[in-house]
């Protein structure tokens, strides 16, 4: 029982070096990080045009508090990720072999769909959002009212994070979905009987965390879909295969 006491707090120790290892390097390296949280709205796709290329500050601190809150964002990612991984190499000694690959498959997942939701939101979703709300100052222009964006640096890293948060998550249903459709006797007639709500779901998933048009909706609703069915298919041939 001492040892595997000494082998927590041992990983705790790791767990606490590794973060301010990586707040110390992301604090060397704040300007190339800020390059790349800002890069997909400064260029953005959708009109091949610039967005803004400055930021605007109204408090002496508030570089340093956006820098900070950025380091500290990239810091607590790379820890949560490094945290479950130490969780599974505490819990394999006492695991068969059957349950140490299928926690490691699904860790696996998560990692990917993590990885597959951090390039949609910045290739898609926030692009799609910029492109949704600048909208309305473009609609403006010539007229009586007009109106005309500032960003402020702090203001910018709250709406990604939140951005990122509702994509990271909502895409880890990908991950839900698999290990159910896995631990369920799956067959034909339950995926004919789940695809209707299902469907309905990845709709509302769309609508959840893509700007409020149509055309994001659609485009993403497709992509989950399609997405789905892509991993129905490798099941079906995983369970032919083991046959």
């Amino acid at each position: 029982m001492v040892n595997y006491f000494l082998e927590i707090k041992n990983r705790l120790l790791l767990l606490l070096i590794t973060w301010i290892s990586i707040i110390f390097v992301g604090f060397v390296y704040k300007e190339t990080l800020l390059f790349v949280f800002v890069k997909p709205t400064f260029y953005n796709s959708f009109i091949n045009s610039p967005i803004f290329n400055y930021f605007i500050y109204t408090n002496i601190s508030e570089i340093f508090t956006a820098f900070f809150q950025l380091i500290i964002f990239m810091a607590n990612q790379i820890f949560f990720a490094c945290f479950f991984y130490h969780i599974l190499v505490f819990v394999t000694p006492g695991l068969y072999l059957f349950e140490y690959n299928y926690l490691k498959s699904i860790f696996r997942l998560g990692l990917f769909f993590w990885f597959i939701s951090f390039f949609a939101l910045n290739y898609f979703l926030l692009p799609a959002s910029f492109y949704f709300f600048f909208g309305f100052q473009e609609s403006f222009k010539n007229k009586i009212i007009s109106f005309y964006f500032e960003a402020k640096l702090t203001e910018y890293f709250q709406f990604y994070m939140s951005l990122y948060y509702i994509c990271a998550l909502n895409f880890q249903v990908f991950t839900i979905l698999i290990v159910f459709l896995e631990y369920i006797n799956i067959s034909s007639t339950v995926v004919k009987n789940l695809r209707k709500f299902l469907y309905f779901f990845f709709v509302i998933f769309a609508t959840l965390i893509t700007p409020p048009d149509v055309f994001s909706q659609i485009c993403l609703s497709l992509v989950v879909i399609i997405i789905y069915e892509c991993l129905l298919i490798c099941i079906f041939l995983k369970i032919q295969m083991k046959k």
